[in-house]
């Protein structure tokens, strides 16, 4: 197969929502809203980046939320495009928002600092971020690395598809936010994986024996495999 070295591409849709193509791991979208509506229980205003087909928008939108949805490589009118590594802000992306939500998103930026810095020039003081990214901490992301030299869906199969090209584990990914201009960072983990047939079942029998030797995956939702963090513009 040729790899197109000057493209990225989002992964495939897994299942769809509401029509809208899920290109998550299970259970991302829904921890995803939970949280959001934990950070701005009155509703508000939020621009998503990295929209994808607008599933997760879809559902911000079903629970109230006002939401400019945006992406890379917009599949639907609705979605407005927006190149992170080079953002040319509209009226309708420019803000202010009460809150920007970044799901999955920040592992397929060059400069992961400069578009969090980015994602706090949208935010008045108080405003609320919510990113994740894959939780290369996660037991079974440890163990990918350890036989393999390259976490979970990072390596050389995954840089230029789906475009994973910057690996953010937990403590970097809050040193990026804190000094993008945010405080009160919470980290809590949530998703599973996609496996299916044989391979789900060698995952189960792996993961009890990564429990059996104390490495227990510790999430708030699901099994833990992405990273996620919130936290208040100052």
């Amino acid at each position: 197969m040729t790899v197109d070295e000057g493209s990225t591409h989002r992964t495939a849709a897994v299942w769809s929502y509401q029509g809208h193509g899920v290109h998550a791991a299970p259970g991302v979208h829904e921890y995803a809203l939970d949280l959001v509506r934990q950070q701005l229980p009155e509703g508000g205003r939020i621009l998503e980046v990295g929209a994808g087909c607008g599933a997760l928008a879809c559902r911000l939108r079903e629970a109230g939320f006002d939401v400019v949805p945006t992406d890379l490589d917009p599949p639907h009118d609705w979605i407005h495009r927006l190149d992170l590594d080079d953002p040319q802000w509209t009226g309708e992306t420019r803000g202010p928002f009460d809150m920007v939500v970044c799901v999955e998103t920040l592992e397929h930026v060059e400069n992961p600092r400069k578009v969090l810095r980015s994602m706090r020039s949208l935010l008045q003081p108080g405003g609320k971020l919510l990113v994740s990214t894959p939780n290369v901490g996660h037991p079974h992301s440890r163990l990918k690395m350890f036989l393999r030299g390259a976490p979970f869906i990072f390596g050389p199969g995954h840089y230029y598809q789906p475009g994973h090209i910057s690996i953010l584990p937990d403590w970097l990914l809050v040193e990026h936010v804190r000094t993008a201009g945010f405080e009160d960072i919470t980290v809590t983990s949530g998703g599973s994986t996609w496996y299916v047939g044989p391979r789900r079942l060698a995952h189960r029998v792996e993961t009890a024996l990564l429990w059996a030797i104390g490495l227990r995956p510790r999430a708030e939702s699901g099994e833990g495999i992405c990273t996620f963090v919130t936290a208040v513009a100052v």
